[in-house]
């Protein structure tokens, strides 16, 4: 994959993409069934002030050359299961990436801005951690969540959101309209084993489709009519 070209300049645009994301995180979804997920989740990339459109939809199949600061890149959540486990299933989108020669699974991690961390790649791909071959596929697995009937029927559509410097799950949840006793106590049983984490580690949030209403929990294999890319204007 080509170096990402330099930032000179920031703008803000509405994309579509047609339909086809230390603490690690817990995969939401753990023991699903293969063939269960749901149409559309979201992941938060942040992107670096050397990284433009271009360079990210190399990554995630994108297009355009418009500079952003933030965006919340689309997928299918599938239930997909490890290559030396079967039964150890999990929620995630797979992205495929190309290997250059020399990368490894730290380098790819790397690139995709704690979406994915270097261990689990190496759990969920089938090539050793030193050996992957120069023409080989790594799938890109960003762990994604549907919802959960037992917390909630209101959201069926959840931002997968990698930790920054100082964020925890509470000010992330407030930064996404969640913050009474209640709500940050949904928050919580969404992500087990996150509460007083800082800086590291995935979480997933409710969010609201670009009409602004949260979706609620849909049934297996529901089709949904869209998929698209928004822009987090935080």
């Amino acid at each position: 994959m080509e170096p990402p070209p330099p930032l000179l300049s920031l703008l803000l645009l509405p994309l579509l993409l047609l339909t086809a994301g230390s603490n690690t995180a817990t995969a939401a979804g753990d023991g699903c069934s293969i063939g269960t997920g749901c149409d559309l989740a979201l992941g938060s990339y942040l992107v670096a002030s050397d990284q433009n459109v271009t360079y990210i939809g190399q990554l995630f199949g994108l297009g355009d050359d418009y500079r952003l600061l933030r965006l919340n890149v689309s997928f299918t959540c599938q239930c997909l299961a490890r290559p030396s486990d079967p039964a150890a299933t999990y929620l995630a989108g797979s992205f495929p990436h190309k290997v250059v020669t020399g990368e490894t699974y730290t380098s790819i991690a790397n690139q995709y801005n704690n979406l994915a961390t270097a261990d689990w790649l190496a759990a969920t791909n089938i090539y050793p951690p030193n050996s992957i071959l120069d023409i080989a596929t790594v799938n890109v697995t960003v762990n994604c969540s549907c919802g959960d009937r037992a917390v909630s029927d209101a959201y069926g559509l959840f931002l997968t959101y990698p930790l920054r410097d100082r964020e925890t799950l509470a000010s992330v949840a407030a930064s996404h309209g969640f913050s009474s006793p209640g709500q940050l106590d949904m928050i919580r049983k969404y992500n087990p084993g996150m509460d007083g984490v800082t800086g590291s580690g995935i979480v997933y949030i409710p969010v609201q489709d670009p009409k602004g209403s949260y979706r609620p929990l849909q049934s297996s294999g529901e089709p949904l009519s869209f998929c698209e890319i928004i822009l987090a204007l935080r």
